[in-house]
C-alpha cells in the first residue's frame, strides 16, 4: 500500500423534509480519517436553489435553524476528537439514522492523497455538482 495515501470514510448530508417520500438533496459532507486523525464537516449555510426548487413549501428559516443546530452538534463532536479511535466512534455516532430533516447517507470509503481537503472536494462534487474536478481518489467504493 502506498503510504502517501490515506483511507477515509465519508457520508453525504441529505436534506429530506418529508422522510416518508424518500426524496432528498445532498447539502453537505462529513469526512473522517484515522491517519491523519481528521473529522471534518461542511454544509450549505443557506437553503440552496436546488432545495427550494424541490421543496418549495418548506420555509427557508426551517432549513437554516435546523442546520445551525446540526452545526453546533458537529462543532461539539469535533472538539472531542483526540485520537483515531475516538474519531471513528464519533463519526459512527454522527452518521447513525435519526428522526430529523437532515440525515447522513451511506458511509463510503475513499483512498486519497489529500485527506485535509477531501471534504471540500466531496462538497464540490456531490453538493455543488461540479464534475470538472472530482475527488482525487485512487480507490472509491460505495
Amino acid at each position: 500500500m502506498n503510504t502517501a495515501h490515506a483511507v477515509c470514510n465519508y457520508a453525504l448530508l441529505q436534506y429530506l423534509p418529508y422522510p416518508e417520500t424518500g426524496e432528498f438533496v445532498n447539502v453537505g459532507a462529513l469526512v473522517t480519517c484515522m491517519e491523519p486523525c481528521i473529522l471534518d464537516f461542511y454544509a450549505e449555510k443557506t437553503m440552496p436553489a436546488r432545495v427550494k426548487a424541490m421543496f418549495p413549501r418548506v420555509p427557508e428559516e426551517t432549513y437554516t435553524a435546523a442546520l445551525a443546530a446540526l452545526q453546533t452538534d458537529m462543532d461539539r463532536a469535533k472538539s472531542t476528537v483526540r485520537d483515531p479511535k475516538t474519531c471513528q466512534l464519533v463519526f459512527g455516532e454522527l452518521v447513525r439514522r435519526r428522526e430529523s430533516i437532515f440525515r447522513f447517507g451511506d458511509v463510503r470509503t475513499i483512498l486519497t492523497a489529500d485527506p485535509r481537503n477531501l471534504v471540500d472536494a466531496l462538497f464540490a462534487r456531490y453538493v455543488q455538482m461540479e464534475t470538472a474536478n472530482p475527488p482525487q481518489a485512487v480507490l472509491a467504493t460505495a
